[in-house]
């Protein structure tokens, strides 16, 4: 027989008991919902998960530190090791980065900021651009430039009763790009605090420079709140401490940012600094996790859903079970007319088939429906449901798996059929 005489055959055959077709349908159907509904959850929440990481940070930043230890050879982090990052294939962008915290005055109001020393012709791979004004300059010692993140303005506060330098509505009252501002290392400066001279006269404590805020960046969702970038050497130059001790094995640079050009390349990048004798960090370790974590959560749910797909074929086992009881005739006319024992167990798959095939596509079907209702009334607790198609092809030719596995048992016991006992019962 052709496949098409089977499907032929099977359309009637399962026409003619429409009702039990239907139920044995809706069956597989509620199982295959099932297994798409809890699976799909846990895609959502993989996905949930991946989108807070990334607002985080850059996926694909590695910050690699140096290994603390004095005994034995240790790698130094250096120039020298900022040029073997650069070498490796793969990465787009390495900076040094030297951190420190800073003070800033505009009028009355004075906030704390962190101080990125970075090699700004690399920002824009880091994500560090502006969206306002312009990159600093190295500017002059007495007058270095920075590009604020777009939080910092708003930190600003009164320094006796800190009241924030905002008003009703949230706005800061602080033009960074365009009012005067002080910076200095030194709180007591600010203040306004005094020591006595060599000479009895009060000098001012610390020392005051006059920053120029440039650009105003973003700072990426917290992860560098109330900060500001400038060059490195400019960071140097106006503040000793941003360096690191000096001694034989001492980082030259406390941390260095390697950016890598593909996501996919991030983990072999980072083990191969590893080996080299560094610390490295990066998002991507974190969503390393959360996969293991969410993936163990997604086995879970398959197997509690594949339970109600199990029920499903037990169903279509008895279903068929029925259908080859009330045909035995039929089959044993088969018999004796030349049929090969393959195409009647074929005919009997092929109805499971395709009882599998209708319940995954009610199923699927069912399945959108309830996941837009889900999405709706779950949405303020970040649950979600997210249904990509291959899932629900898999769970199509899942349905259509289980239904001609569940047929097979029966599909046998037709082979076996005397055709002689079989017009005898009739």
């Amino acid at each position: 027989m052709r496949p098409s005489d089977f499907i032929r055959t099977g359309i009637i055959n399962l026409s003619r008991r429409r009702v039990r077709t239907s139920l044995t349908a809706l069956s597989m159907a509620i199982g295959v919902m099932c297994i798409l509904m809890l699976v799909s959850v846990g895609i959502g929440y993989e996905q949930a998960y991946r989108e807070s990481i990334e607002a985080m940070g850059s996926l694909t930043k590695i910050d690699v530190t140096q290994k603390n230890g004095s005994n034995g050879k240790i790698a130094i982090l250096n120039k020298k090791a900022v040029a073997a990052f650069k070498g490796i294939d793969g990465v787009e962008a390495v900076t040094p980065v030297l951190q420190s915290t800073a003070y800033l005055k505009s009028g009355k109001y004075i906030t704390m900021v962190k101080l990125y020393g970075i090699d700004m012709d690399t920002a824009a791979s880091f994500g560090i651009a502006p969206i306002e004004g312009e990159p600093p300059k190295k500017g002059t010692r007495l007058m270095p430039e920075l590009m604020a993140t777009d939080d910092l303005a708003a930190s600003f506060a009164e320094p006796d009763t800190w009241k924030e330098a905002i008003d009703r509505n949230g706005k800061p009252l602080i033009d960074l790009m365009r009012a005067n501002v002080k910076m200095t290392f030194d709180y007591a400066s600010l203040v306004g605090d005094y020591t006595e001279g060599e000479d009895g006269r009060a000098v001012p404590l610390g020392q005051s420079l006059r920053a120029s805020v440039t650009g105003i960046c973003s700072a990426m969702n917290y992860t560098y709140s109330c900060s500001a970038f400038l060059h490195m050497d400019t960071l140097k130059a106006i503040d000793g401490n941003s360096n690191a001790a000096a001694d034989k094995n001492a980082a030259e640079y406390p941390l260095v940012w390697v950016k890598v050009s593909n996501a996919n390349d991030v983990m072999e990048i980072a083990s191969l600094i590893r080996s080299a004798g560094f610390e490295t960090y990066s998002l991507t370790d974190m969503l390393e996790s959360v996969k293991e974590q969410t993936a163990r959560i997604q086995g879970l749910l398959f197997a509690i859903g594949a339970v109600a797909l199990l029920v499903a074929g037990l169903c279509i086992a008895n279903t068929m079970m029925m259908a080859i009881n009330e045909r035995r005739t039929e089959v044993g006319i088969l018999k004796v007319l030349g049929s090969e024992l393959r195409d009647i167990a074929a005919m009997f798959l092929t109805e499971a088939a395709m009882i599998g095939l209708l319940g995954g596509l009610v199923g699927i079907g069912l399945s959108f429906a309830l996941r837009a209702a889900l999405n709706g009334m779950l949405s303020e607790m970040d649950v979600r449901s997210v249904m990509p198609v291959w899932l629900a092809g898999f769970a199509l030719a899942f349905s259509v798996v289980i239904a001609v596995i569940s047929a097979l048992i029966p599909a046998m016991n037709a082979m076996r059929i005397s055709p002689l006992c079989a017009m005898r019962d009739e």
